[in-house]
């Protein structure tokens, strides 16, 4: 857990920074998109976009923000009631790419993305100044009902 928040830390340090403070659903939608790539490229169903897991995740991102720290959440808490499996990938980095790049590389955040498992996710993409860098702080929630 820690070596991947060192290694989006230092992925953070090479993206290009971007205007904005909140989450937009073009931000949002270009999350899941990306998601969605990686696992049909893996041959995988992709997910289905989940509204009340992405206003669990825009809320545990803007914490994050705020708090300039990664951390999960307490999965359970926001999710809808019919969940049987959850997963959960937070970070930051310069860009939404850049941070979609560094999961691909975690085995951990990877292995959420391609859980034939999950068929639904929420998604967060918020915008902050911290320790003097201008990042977004993703959230991507995982689900299974």
């Amino acid at each position: 857990m820690v070596r991947a928040a060192l290694f989006l830390l230092i992925a953070s340090l090479f993206g290009a920074a971007t205007t904005g403070c909140e989450s937009t659903d073009l931000e949002r939608n270009q999350v899941i998109s990306l998601v969605n790539e990686t696992r049909m490229s893996q041959g995988l169903a992709p997910l289905k976009s989940n509204t009340k897991l992405s206003l669990k995740a825009d809320a545990w991102a803007k914490r994050l923000r705020d708090a300039c720290e990664l951390s999960h959440s307490r999965l359970a808490d926001g999710a809808p009631k019919s969940w049987l499996k959850l997963g959960e990938n937070v970070g930051y980095g310069g860009d939404i790419s850049v941070v979609h790049d560094a999961y691909l590389r975690s085995p951990g955040h990877y292995a959420n993305i391609v859980d034939p498992a999950f068929t639904q996710m929420g998604a967060a993409a918020v915008w902050g100044d911290c320790d003097g860098q201008h990042r977004v702080f993703t959230v991507q929630v995982f689900m299974k009902a």
